[in-house]
């Protein structure tokens, strides 16, 4: 991010952030100097000046003729930001919230972006009374760390699958035989979580993080105590895995290598080419 466009983001004008970032490389400057350095008309520039003062991001001296300009320092002014944000971010948050009426819908629902995905993950795990189960790649596991303990905390149980050894847990075993599988064959970012058999949500996310693959959030009862059948057996599977022998072994996806993996696995090297 640019230093003249940084103050864009948090509702300032393209011409507000250009002068604060003028002040902050040379002050006090007169208001005609600062329409030089910018490149705007004085007009345009004392006007923004003037709402610049309004909002508290500088200085000006009336001791002096021409007034000139000083601007808050960084530190001071993002601290006045956060604390202006909190405010509003309380007061929206109460508002909206005692409007708002849970429904159900018993549809699916596409996820588009990578936060409304981890977010919604989120939720399902802060609103479960009893049951979370989870399939998470180690890309996103440290993720959820937190809401997954919390949950814990509150009493509900918490089982799911680690790739990594040091995920490993007493509900959360180690899953060997597809570790490297699924860091090194797999296209994506795996991210499955079914919460109380109420609600789930599945998402793929690409390697880099940036983007989302296919994602779907659910709160079909039936599809999701379906789904929580199948992540409780995958666990269970994980967990007591121990015979080499199993005459079951080869249907698991990555020993039957089907065609939908295989193609999935080729979309992975066409990526990477």
């Amino acid at each position: 991010m640019q230093p003249n466009t940084a103050l864009s983001a948090f509702g300032f004008t393209d011409l507000e952030s250009s002068l604060y970032t003028e002040l902050l490389r040379q002050a006090p400057a007169t208001g005609y100097r600062l329409s030089q350095r910018v490149g705007k008309a004085p007009a345009n520039v004392y006007q923004a000046l003037k709402v610049m003062e309004q909002k508290g991001v500088l200085l000006a001296s009336n001791s002096s003729d021409p007034v000139t300009y000083t601007p808050i320092p960084p530190a001071e002014l993002f601290a006045s930001l956060k604390r202006d944000f909190d405010r509003r971010h309380t007061e929206a948050f109460k508002s909206l919230s005692a409007v708002y009426q849970p429904t159900r819908a018993e549809e699916f629902f596409q996820l588009r972006s990578v936060p409304h995905v981890i977010e919604r993950a989120r939720a399902m795990i802060a609103e479960a009374r009893e049951i979370v189960l989870f399939d998470l790649f180690p890309a996103v596991f440290d993720l959820f760390a937190e809401d997954m303990a919390a949950a814990r905390a509150r009493g509900v149980i918490v089982a799911g699958i680690a790739y990594r050894e040091e995920h490993a847990g007493p509900t959360v075993p180690f899953n060997r035989e597809a570790a490297a599988f699924v860091g090194e064959g797999w296209p994506g970012v795996g991210v499955l979580v079914v919460a109380d058999g109420a609600q789930q949500l599945m998402a793929q996310l690409s390697l880099d993080m940036e983007h989302v693959l296919n994602g779907l959030w659910s709160d079909s009862i039936f599809q999701s105590c379906f789904l929580h059948s199948y992540v409780a057996a995958h666990i269970r599977l994980v967990a007591f895995r121990a015979d080499p022998s199993d005459p079951l072994r080869e249907l698991s996806l990555q020993q039957a290598q089907p065609p939908g993996l295989q193609m999935l696995m080729a979309q992975r090297e066409g990526g990477a080419g």
